[in-house]
């Protein structure tokens, strides 16, 4: 399995699997398309806490691109030191980077639906 999710109180959590490679970017983004359309979160958040590796990065890359096209919010839970500046260098909107998913999850209700790109949802 390359992700599994749950969804709650209009946040939409997507964990990616530990064993993912580059091979799979492409049937995880698909997923995550399909998840976000299926459920219309006001909230993504990714959750990354396994190793950071370049197959997870693009990952979460497109998963934040899907986010800011589908206008929800996008927060990422890694304990990578190095994921929100190699983040920040590479997206175009706003990434939030939490150590930890309770963090995120606390946040994310908090928060009205704030969306990562400018169009209307759909």
């Amino acid at each position: 399995m390359l992700l599994t999710h749950t969804f709650d109180d209009g946040v939409l959590v997507v964990r990616l699997a530990p064993a993912l490679a580059v091979r799979h970017r492409a049937a995880v983004t698909l997923a995550v398309e399909e998840l976000l359309q299926a459920h219309r979160p006001a909230h993504l958040v990714v959750a990354a806490d396994h190793v950071w590796t370049p197959a997870v990065f693009s990952t979460v890359l497109r998963a934040h691109r899907a986010a800011q096209q589908h206008g929800v919010g996008f927060a990422l839970v890694t304990t990578s030191p190095t994921a929100a500046d190699q983040l920040v260098l590479n997206t175009s909107g706003p990434c939030r980077v939490y150590p930890s998913l309770a963090e995120a999850l606390s946040e994310a209700r908090c928060r009205p639906a704030a969306p990562t790109g400018t169009g209307p949802r759909p």
